[in-house]
């Protein structure tokens, strides 16, 4: 759970999306759906932030498919 920067929302992640509740009334509503996102999973769990407009931040996996070589001629 994370408080909006104006301390007028709860956010919450429920892994397959984000919602808020308003702390007036108890209204709550979808903020983002995580529908087809592979996150990023941890020993903590799966992180969840604002950004300061308090729009969502998650973290992605995109995966490491491609792999690079370096060839180096020391002088």
């Amino acid at each position: 759970m994370v408080l909006s920067f104006d301390f007028r929302y709860v956010y919450f992640d429920t892994g397959s999306e984000v919602r808020r509740v308003r702390r007036g009334d108890h209204h709550a509503e979808v903020v983002a759906s995580m529908n087809g996102l592979h996150r990023v999973l941890s020993s903590f769990g799966q992180w969840f932030g604002l950004a300061p407009d308090d729009s969502p931040l998650v973290r992605r996996d995109v995966g490491s498919h491609e792999i690079y070589a370096l060839d180096r001629d020391a002088p």
